[in-house]
C-alpha cells in the first residue's frame, strides 16, 4: 500500500488540484494500490509563511502523522508498504521512523524537495544552520526524491543528498487544467505576471520592465494577478510600490482573490506571460500559461533555460533586455512544456509504485520515457 501524504488542501494555492486531482490521477493512472492520508484540520488562507502558512503547514502535517502512527499502533502498516511525501518539509515525520523503527517495519519513503535551503535565494535558505540537518537526516530514509530540474538536483547532490535523485518538472495534469476553460480564446493584448511578491520572485524588477514595455506599447494590458484577497509580500515596501505603480499607469492593473477558473480564464485571453523570479524550479505559472497558449518571456537563470526557449529568455536584471526579448515576441504556443510535466507526474507515480532506482530526467530523455509509459499502457500511442 502506498500511504500519500499530499499537501493542505487551499482553494488559493495549487495544493487543491494537486492533493485532490493531478497526484490521485497519477496514481490511479499507473494502477497504484494508494490512500490518501489527510490531516483533520481546516485552515483560511496564507497568514504567516512563503506558499502555504508557517503554523498551518505544521499543524496540518503533524495531524497526518498522528493519523498514521494510529495505524501503525493497529498494526496496519506492513513491511513494504511505501509513503509518498508530497512535501519534503513534513513536520512530524520523525516520530513515524522512531516508531517504525522500534516496531521494525521496514518501510520505502519517497519525497518531492520543491527547494530547500541548497538554494541560496530560497525563502529556508536562512534556516540552513539548523535545517540542514533536518534535509540531509530525511535523505537517509529514502529511497527517492523528486525535484523540478537538473539544477536542483545538483544543488542537493553538491549538500551531500545520496537518496537518488529524479528530476520530473512539477506534478501537474494538462488535461485537468485546460478542462477549466476547454477551448483556445482569442487572444487580446495582455502580459499577465503572477509570482509571488517575495523578494526571491523580484517583484521591483518586473515592476520596471512593465513600466517601460507599456510606455512603448500603448495598446497593451499588463496585469499583476495573486490569488490572496489582499496584497502580501516579505517586504511591505514591495506592495506599496505595486499599488503605486497602479496609481501612476491605468494599464497596470491589480487583481486580487482570483480564483483557479478565473485566473485561466485570464490566461486563456492573454498574450504574454512574464516571469522575473531569482528562484523557480520550472514554475507553476510557466505551466499553467503554456497550458492556454501563453507566450513567455523568464530569465535566463537557475532552470528556466532547461525548460523554455532559448529566444523566450532575458538577460537577469537587465530591463533592456527583458524588454526586448518581450517586443520580439511572435506569439508562438509552448504546449510541450506542460504535457511534458505532465508526463513526469505520471512518472513519479511509476516510480513510487514499482520502486524504481535508476534516476529519471524527464527534460533530458523525453523521447524514452513517452515510449516507455506507451509501453505500459498507461498513456495512449
Amino acid at each position: 500500500m502506498i500511504y500519500y501524504f499530499p499537501l493542505e488542501s487551499l482553494k488559493s494555492r495549487y495544493t487543491h488540484q494537486l492533493s485532490t486531482k493531478w497526484m490521485p490521477n497519477a496514481f490511479n493512472k499507473v494502477s497504484a494500490n494508494w490512500t490518501s492520508v489527510d490531516g483533520n484540520y481546516e485552515q483560511g488562507d496564507v497568514k504567516v509563511g512563503m506558499v502555504l502558512d508557517a503554523v498551518g503547514r505544521g499543524i496540518y502535517s503533524m495531524n497526518q502523522c498522528k493519523y498514521f502512527l494510529e495505524l501503525i499502533q493497529q498494526d496496519k502498516i506492513k513491511d513494504g508498504d511505501t509513503i509518498y511525501l508530497q512535501d519534503y518539509w513534513t513536520p512530524g515525520i520523525e516520530s513515524i521512523f522512531y516508531a517504525l523503527d522500534l516496531y521494525k517495519i521496514d518501510v520505502k519513503v519517497y519525497a518531492r524537495c520543491w527547494a530547500q535551503s541548497v538554494d541560496e535565494f530560497d525563502f529556508t535558505y536562512n534556516m540552513r544552520h539548523w535545517m540542514r540537518y533536518y534535509e540531509l537526516g530525511l535523505d537517509e530514509r529514502l529511497s527517492g526524491i523528486f525535484v523540478g530540474s537538473t539544477v536542483n538536483r545538483d544543488e542537493l547532490k553538491q549538500a551531500g543528498f545520496k537518496t537518488p535523485i529524479h528530476v520530473t518538472s512539477l506534478p501537474i495534469n494538462y488535461d485537468e487544467i485546460y478542462s477549466h476553460v476547454g477551448k483556445d480564446v482569442e487572444k487580446e493584448k495582455i502580459v499577465v505576471s503572477s509570482s509571488r511578491l517575495d523578494w526571491e520572485k523580484n517583484p521591483m524588477f518586473m515592476m520596471e520592465v512593465a513600466r517601460k514595455f507599456l510606455s512603448h506599447n500603448k495598446d497593451y494590458k499588463w496585469i499583476f494577478t495573486t490569488s490572496a484577497s489582499e496584497l502580501r509580500s516579505n517586504d511591505q515596501f514591495i506592495v506599496d510600490s505595486l499599488k503605486q505603480l497602479e496609481k501612476e499607469n491605468d494599464r497596470f492593473i491589480i487583481k486580487t482573490n482570483m480564483d483557479k477558473k478565473g485566473y485561466y480564464e485570464l490566461l486563456s485571453r492573454a498574450s504574454i506571460q512574464f516571469n522575473s523570479a531569482l528562484q523557480d524550479y520550472v514554475s507553476f505559472t510557466l505551466l499553467e500559461a503554456t497550458t492556454f497558449g501563453c507566450d513567455v518571456c523568464y530569465p535566463r537563470f537557475k532552470s528556466f533555460p532547461e525548460c523554455v526557449p532559448s529566444d523566450r529568455l532575458y538577460d537577469p536584471f537587465d530591463v533592456d533586455s527583458a524588454f526586448n526579448v518581450m517586443c520580439d515576441i511572435d506569439y508562438r504556443t509552448h504546449k510541450n512544456i506542460p504535457k511534458l510535466s505532465s508526463l513526469g507526474t505520471l512518472l513519479d507515480a511509476y516510480i513510487i509504485t514499482n520502486g524504481i532506482d535508476r534516476e529519471v530526467n524527464i527534460w533530458n530523455e523525453s523521447e524514452y520515457y513517452t515510449e516507455f509509459l506507451k509501453s505500459k499502457n498507461i498513456i495512449g500511442g
